[in-house]
């Protein structure tokens, strides 16, 4: 009994089965046909294209022309690159240099005023020590009177007077003399830095000089193209 209900059950459950799996429909004779048709209308499509057309002498001699056009005008833009570029490097150059030629200017200035400066102030010392010397030669004066007897004035007083101007005198020529000889240095140090300032302004004239030239270049390059 056991067996047969056992049976009963095991069909049932593939009847069940079977009722549960999709139903696949069988493909359509119109997609059957429209793969085996694919192949032929490519084929026909094919046969309708047209050929590639062959170039002409003419075409072909204007591709070349337009080629080297091309070629010619991006080589001209190179070269004008190139131009325009060392323009800049030497006006940059140029600059550099102007500015060292100011400022040496400048420090020859700074030791020409010191060297005028001096000068002045050795003239100033030279003026004291004539000063005193005409002192002492009132006092050599004196001191001749009284030796002729012709002053009341004592001697040694006289003398001491006339050493002590003259240690002033001598100070201040001394004091000239060293400052007239900075002065002379601070004038040797302004001619050089000068002749060195000389020498940048004529570098950087240089430079302009070769930055109009490329400039100029560049610019009738770029009108001829």
């Amino acid at each position: 009994m056991n067996k047969d209900f056992q049976k009963s059950s095991d069909d049932m459950d593939d009847f069940l089965t079977k009722r549960s799996r999709p139903v696949t429909e069988p493909k359509s004779d119109d997609a059957t046909a429209q793969k085996v048709k694919d192949p032929e209308t490519k084929k026909l499509a094919k046969a309708q294209e047209k050929p590639p057309k062959e170039e002409t002498d003419e075409e072909k001699e204007e591709q070349i022309k337009a080629a080297r056009t091309s070629r010619a005008q991006a080589e001209a833009y190179q070269d004008v690159a190139i131009l325009r570029k060392k323009a800049h490097e030497h006006s940059h150059k140029a600059a550099k240099l102007y500015h060292k030629y100011k400022a040496n200017q400048a420090k020859a200035q700074k030791h020409f005023s010191r060297a005028v400066t001096l000068r002045e102030k050795s003239e100033e010392r030279l003026a004291k020590a004539k000063v005193y010397r005409t002192s002492i030669k009132e006092y050599e004066g004196e001191l001749a009177g009284v030796s002729e007897d012709k002053s009341d004035l004592n001697p040694g007083a006289l003398q001491n007077k006339i050493a002590a101007y003259e240690r002033k005198a001598a100070k201040q020529e001394a004091i000239a003399s060293k400052k007239e000889h900075g002065a002379s240095l601070q004038t040797g140090n302004a001619a050089k830095f000068r002749s060195r300032a000389a020498r940048f302004l004529e570098k950087s004239r240089l430079h302009e000089s070769e930055a109009r030239m490329f400039k100029r270049r560049a610019d009738n390059l770029e009108k001829a193209g």
